[in-house]
């Protein structure tokens, strides 16, 4: 009778071993995280930092998703890594798109591998001065030694094409944005462009050191740049952005981006773009130049939309054409 008694005890115990083993590995496959990698580019940049922010949104409101970020040598040093399908996520821009899709400057293949989710901000270029300077305008940056941030950047490349389809051939002074401000700082540079959202906290620290000034682009300038380069657009950066600057600024405009590996999950992709869009509010406090785009920029994205990407904004009423989006 004890020995029968035993035997059921014995029993017993083996099943709740199983049990509890079946539950902790249940539990421990269900907590895998999803694991993606991010390329934004130098940690002085705004899209750096914009990119850190995206990847601390998601993992609030996406269970069991890490995002790790990581600083590169800028948006195009991004990439050929995500068209070798080493990347998940990546910083990048209109510009940048255009000339990976083209095999142009960093890339002499054309890339397909690339797809667009989501506008970041609407990057200006930013050209400044001191006050005191007699440099009124782009033109009067002929022959002055000119601050254009990293050699073969996407903000460096596009401030070139412009000035060379405007005939004006400044004196280029490349480096990191961290090390360009610190030269504007100390007046080792005559002046700065740079292709950002704004207000951009770099100009903002500078203004801090040095009485500065904008420099605008004429009409004609404009419409010169914007003819001539697919993804520039005549644009301005409203009066008041900056606590020094009371009047718009003319200039030309793109789009800073956030690009995606077409081979992502789609439900991943189209969760990821939809955290973004419906908790855009928290973003722009946190990233002042977001306030300049919206969902519905998506229709003026270069590189294909991510087909995950593409239902989000579909869902939301956003019409985009077939054509738009990334296909095999």
């Amino acid at each position: 009778m004890e020995r029968k008694s035993f035997k059921k005890r014995c029993l017993l115990i083996s099943l709740l071993v199983v049990i509890c083993l079946t539950f902790s590995f249940g539990g421990a496959a269900a907590a895998e995280k999803i694991r993606l990698s991010m390329g934004t580019a130098s940690t002085g940049t705004w899209i750096y930092m914009y990119c850190a922010l995206l990847s601390e949104t998601w993992k609030r409101y996406i269970p069991d998703l890490d995002v790790t970020v990581l600083a590169t040598a800028g948006t195009t040093a991004n990439y050929i890594p995500m068209n070798k399908g080493e990347l998940d996520l990546a910083g990048a821009s209109g510009s940048g798109d255009h000339y990976a899709m083209n095999g142009m400057y960093f890339t002499k293949d054309k890339l397909t591998n690339i797809t667009s989710m989501l506008a970041a901000t609407m990057a200006f270029n930013q050209a400044f001065t001191y006050a005191d300077s007699p440099i009124k305008g782009w033109k009067d940056l002929e022959a002055k030694r000119v601050c254009l941030g990293a050699r073969g950047s996407p903000t460096s490349t596009v401030v070139q094409e412009i000035f060379k389809v405007l005939g004006i051939n400044p004196k280029p002074i490349f480096s990191t944005p961290s090390e360009a401000i610190e030269m504007i700082k100390d007046r080792r540079a005559d002046a700065m462009v740079y292709g950002v959202g704004a207000p951009w906290s770099a100009v903002m620290d500078v203004a801090t050191v040095q009485k500065i000034k904008f420099l605008p682009m004429t009409p004609e300038e404009q419409k010169k740049a914007a003819d001539g380069l697919p993804h520039q657009k005549p644009g301005k950066i409203p009066a008041n952005t900056y606590s020094f600057q009371p009047q718009d600024v003319p200039t030309t405009v793109y789009y800073q981006t956030v690009n995606a590996r077409p081979g992502l999950d789609q439900d991943l992709v189209y969760k990821l773009v939809k955290v973004v869009w419906e908790h855009h509010a928290e973003i722009v406090k946190a990233a002042p130049a977001a306030k300049w785009v919206s969902a519905k920029d998506a229709v003026h994205m270069v590189a294909p939309l991510h087909p995950g990407a593409a239902k989000y904004y579909r869902e939301i009423g956003i019409k985009i054409p077939d054509k738009m989006i990334w296909k095999k």
